[in-house]
C-alpha cells in the first residue's frame, strides 16, 4: 500500500536515533516502515545486506483506498507503490532481480503485460505470474519485487542458442552470487514454442530449462536454494514430484508448492533462486517434536542455509483439532519454523519476508489474528495470495519465510 514513510533507524553501538538510512542494532537491517497509526502486520521493505524485499503492493493510495477498477490504472498504481518502497530502501525498480505478479483473471495478463514493459529502462527482472484471489475485495493484482541497493550490479542471464522472452522479463538475473530465475514452464528456449505433453513432459522441460540458465550462470542444480512450484491441478502433484526429484541425489532445496494456474495453458510452472558464493550451502534438518532427529523429504528439504541466510521450505499447520480455522493453523504453521529457526541457529527477529498462501481470502483476517502477535515489531515483508489448494490435505494456509542474520 502506497504510504509516506520514515524510517526510524538505530545504529548500532551509538547512543541516539537518526532520521536516515542506516542499520538496526539487533538485526543490522533497514526497514521501510509504515506511517505511524497504520500497522499491517508487515513491514514495506526490509533491506538486509545487498538484497532489498518489498511487500506485496495492492493498488491503493496512502489513505489504504483502492484506485481504478480496471487493471491498467490498478497496474500504474501498484508499479508507483514500488517505486516509493524502493526508493525509501535506497533501490528503484531498474534494479530489480525478481518480481511476483499475482492476478485475479487471467483475461487481464495482455493489459498487465503492455503497462508492465513500460516500467524498466533496461534488462527487466525476472517474473513468476500466477492466477490467483486477492486478499482485498475489488483488487485485479498484487505484485511483490524483490531489488539489489543502488551500485549493486545485475546481469541477465541468456543461454547460448535461446531467444530472448517476447514478454517482459528475463529468463534470470545475476546479482552478486545469487540468481533470480524466472518462473518456468514448457517453453522452447530455442524459439518460444509450447511444448505440448502432459505433466511429466511439462515438469522436465522445466527442470530441463533450468539447468541450461544454470549452466550459462556458472551454476547448477546442487547451488539451489528454493523452489516454488505452480499446478494447475494438485491432482498431478505426485507424477510432478515423480520427475522433479530425479534432478538431485539427494540435499534438494526447499519449496513450496500450491494449486494455482499459471498463465496461458500451461499445467505447472517452476521457479528457482540459486546461491553461489564462498559460504556452504547447508541442509537444515531440525528434530521432531519429540527431540528425536527429523528426516528430509523425498522432495525438498525442510531448509537450506547459506551463510547469513536461511531458506524454510512452506510449512502448514493443520492438525485433528484445528480443521477449518484459519487463524489456529496459521498459529501452528509458525510454531513450527522454530525448530528449523533455532537448528540455523536464527530466530524469528531474523525472519524478513514471508509468503502466505490461503485457501480462502474470506478468512484473510482470521490468518492475521494468528500472524500479527508473532512479529510484534518490525515484521518481515509480506505477500499474500489466496490459492486453490494446498499440498496437505485440510490445510487452509501455507507460509514459507526468508531469514537473513
Amino acid at each position: 500500500m502506497r504510504m509516506s514513510r520514515v524510517a526510524l533507524i538505530v545504529i548500532a553501538g551509538v547512543a541516539g536515533v537518526f532520521l536516515v538510512a542506516g542499520l538496526s542494532a539487533q538485526t543490522a537491517k533497514q526497514f521501510v516502515r509504515p506511517l505511524p497509526g497504520q500497522t499491517p502486520p508487515y513491514s514495506l521493505g526490509i533491506k538486509a545486506g545487498n538484497v532489498i524485499y518489498v511487500a506485496g503492493q495492492l493498488p491503493t493510495d496512502e489513505k489504504n483506498n483502492l484506485v481504478g477498477t480496471d487493471v491498467t490504472t490498478q497496474a500504474r498504481q501498484v508499479f508507483d507503490n514500488l517505486r516509493s518502497v524502493l526508493k525509501d530502501a535506497g533501490s528503484s525498480l531498474d534494479n530489480a532481480v525478481h518480481a511476483t505478479v499475482m492476478l485475479q483473471n487471467a483475461a487481464d495478463f495482455p493489459a498487465l503485460d503492455a503497462i508492465y514493459r513500460q516500467q524498466f529502462k533496461g534488462d527487466p527482472p525476472a517474473r513468476t505470474t500466477i492466477i490467483g484471489s486477492m486478499v482485498r475485495a475489488g483488487a485485479l493484482l498484487e505484485i511483490q519485487v524483490t531489488a539489489v541497493p543502488n551500485g549493486v550490479a545485475r546481469k541477465a542471464i541468456l543461454p547460448a542458442g535461446w531467444v530472448k522472452p517476447t514478454s517482459p522479463y528475463s529468463y534470470a538475473i545475476q546479482a552478486g552470487d545469487t540468481l533470480y530465475m524466472s518462473g518456468l514452464v514448457s517453453r522452447s528456449g530455442k524459439d518460444n514454442s509450447q511444448l505440448q505433453g502432459d505433466i511429466a513432459v511439462q515438469t522436465k522441460t522445466a527442470m530441463d530449462n533450468a539447468g541450461e540458465i544454470l549452466k550459462a550462470a556458472g551454476m547448477s542444480y546442487g547451488d539451489l536454494v528454493t523452489g516454488h512450484v505452480a499446478l494447475r491441478s494438485m491432482d498431478n502433484f505426485a507424477a510432478m514430484n515423480d520427475v522433479y526429484r530425479t534432478y538431485w541425489p539427494k540435499d534438494r532445496p526447499a519449496r513450496v508448492s500450491c494449486e494455482a494456474a499459471p498463465p496461458g495453458t500451461y499445467d505447472v510452472e517452476i521457479t528457482f533462486m540459486a546461491i553461489k558464493g564462498s559460504a556452504p550451502r547447508e541442509v537444515i534438518i531440525p528434530n521432531r517434536a519429540d527431540g528425536t532427529p527429523g528426516t528430509a523429504g523425498p522432495n525438498f528439504s525442510p531448509a537450506i542455509k547459506v551463510g547469513n541466510r536461511l531458506f524454510i521450505s512452506g510449512g502448514t499447520g493443520n492438525t485433528a483439532t484445528n480443521a477449518g480455522d484459519m487463524k489456529a493453523q496459521t498459529i501452528e504453521t509458525l510454531a513450527r519454523f522454530g525448530p528449523a529457526l533455532k537448528a540455523a541457529g536464527f530466530d524469528y527477529k531474523d525472519i524478513v519476508s514471508s509468503e502466505v498462501l490461503v485457501t480462502d481470502v474470506a478468512k484473510f483476517n482470521d490468518m492475521n489474528d494468528g500472524y500479527r502477535p508473532v512479529f510484534p515489531t518490525d515484521p518481515p515483508v509480506r505477500a499474500t495470495v489466496g490459492i486453490s489448494r494446498l499440498a496437505g490435505q485440510g490445510a487452509l494456509v501455507e507460509i514459507m519465510v526468508t531469514a537473513v542474520k
